[in-house]
């Protein structure tokens, strides 16, 4: 079952706070009884390395699961922020 819109929302909200992501790509929560499961892709800069890129996209597990939100589990897929052209 899909989250209410506002949760969605919070979702994008917490996870722009943390530093280094440069823009949300994709967002899914569901409901899983009283708790929310979440799948998200974070932009960050292209050229960052490797391990900076994973301890950014552990940091924004880290921010949502500590959050006011019920949220049990975030998948955080890390993307190299889209340039313009």
């Amino acid at each position: 079952m899909a989250a209410p819109p506002e949760v969605e929302a919070r979702v994008r909200e917490l996870s722009l706070q943390v530093v280094g992501v440069q823009g949300i790509d994709v967002v899914r929560v569901r409901r899983s009884g009283l708790v929310y499961l979440v799948d998200i892709h974070v932009e960050v800069e292209p050229d960052m390395t490797v391990s900076a890129g994973h301890g950014i996209g552990h940091d924004v597990k880290d921010a949502l699961i500590n959050s006011d939100l019920p949220i049990l589990d975030a998948l955080v897929h890390v993307e190299p922020k889209k340039t313009t052209q």
